[in-house]
């Protein structure tokens, strides 16, 4: 497919009215905009979003690197995966703090990109995961607030899916 926006035809993308986003951060950008999901005007809440976005998507990046090797590269890398892991979880876990979100009571785009992003790396290495509580506390936090609470007890969330594609190594199923 031709995507939705002729200046960057990829995918995912999102049409909402006049206006067509591409690429995840920018849509996640684009909807807490829309939805109040902001951390506010003053710069220091904006930067603090912002560094927890890119740490997020470090995260990500390092995650996919191990899962889209071949069986034995994954194997072998695994370990160092796991300590280099350890390291930053823990840093992560001291910026995000006691909460209960990256910006304390208020809620915004960032916390949806950790929970979506922690329950990724949570399935392939749940132990190291269980040792940050702040990290932890943030997730549960989130599972907590009242519509996502609704969707989380239903039981839709546990459906079986991809987090990677089918062909990575680990693809979530697996």
């Amino acid at each position: 497919s031709s995507g939705i926006n002729a200046e960057w035809p990829l995918r995912p993308g999102l049409i909402d009215g006049d206006i067509k986003v591409t690429q995840s951060v920018a849509i996640a950008r684009y909807l807490a905009r829309k939805f109040g999901l902001v951390p506010g005007e003053l710069e220091r809440d904006i930067v603090r979003c912002e560094m927890a976005e890119q740490e997020i998507l470090d995260f990500h990046k390092a995650f996919a690197a191990l899962c889209y090797r071949p069986k034995e590269d994954f194997e072998e890398n695994k370990p160092s995966y796991h300590a280099n892991l350890d390291l930053k979880l823990a840093a992560f876990d001291k910026f995000v703090g006691e909460g209960p979100f990256i910006m304390g009571d208020k809620l915004t785009y960032v916390d949806f990109m950790v929970y979506e992003y922690m329950s990724q790396v949570r399935k392939l290495s749940p132990d190291n995961v269980a040792k940050v509580g702040n990290v932890v506390r943030l997730m549960e936090n989130f599972e907590k607030l009242p519509t996502l609470k609704k969707f989380f007890d239903s039981g839709e969330h546990q459906k079986e899916q991809f987090i990677n594609a089918p062909y990575a190594y680990f693809n979530g199923k697996n």
